[in-house]
């Protein structure tokens, strides 16, 4: 299994397994009803989802988080805050309209969804549903205090041997869907 080894060239493709992985959930996100909202990729370079055929909005930040989305916190901790993959922000009272400039309403009119991405081993995905939730609780923390009227973290968790499945069990925790299967025999 790839996924524990420490060579530069392996490193970087299972980062690009992810950020393809990602690319399209973004996609798919974005053909819906909330596209409008995603405010926030980390899914590669601009030229990586050129070549999926995938395009950024223009008000979708990439890479770096928006400072306005993180108006109390100095560049350097800006910096330093926790990515997830996708954000999406929704204006609260709205029906879950998309709203693209979100960013001129008080944060206590944000809906915040934070998705992240993560590969797991396909028997024992726990570990890294409790890596997401922990990577992430100073990010909800910072947004909550600074009045966010919801934040919510979604964690989408696959198995690293893309199992197969004839039976799903859906599991909720803290905000996160944990999606394990049992291969079919």
């Amino acid at each position: 299994m790839l996924s524990g080894c420490q060579h530069e060239t392996m490193k970087n493709m299972i980062t690009e397994r992810h950020n393809i992985a990602t690319r399209l959930i973004a996609k798919a996100i974005s053909k819906g009803e909330y596209g409008g909202s995603i405010i926030y990729t980390d899914v590669g370079s601009d030229l990586k989802l050129t070549e999926q055929n995938l395009t950024r909005a223009e008000h979708t930040a990439n890479k770096t988080l928006p400072s306005w989305l993180l108006p109390y916190l100095s560049n350097t901790e800006l910096a330093r805050a926790s990515r997830p993959d996708i954000i999406l922000v929704l204006p609260t009272g709205s029906n879950h309209t998309p709203h693209v400039h979100v960013q001129d309403l008080p944060p206590s009119n944000w809906d915040v969804h934070l998705i992240e991405f993560k590969y797991c081993d396909d028997t024992r995905p726990e570990s890294q549903l409790q890596k997401a939730e922990e990577q992430h609780r100073r990010l909800v923390a910072i947004l909550k205090a600074q009045g966010c009227s919801k934040v919510s973290l979604h964690v989408i968790l696959m198995g690293v041997m893309g199992t197969i499945t004839d039976l799903t069990q859906i599991t909720h925790s803290a905000n996160s869907v944990l999606i394990t299967a049992e291969p079919i025999s």
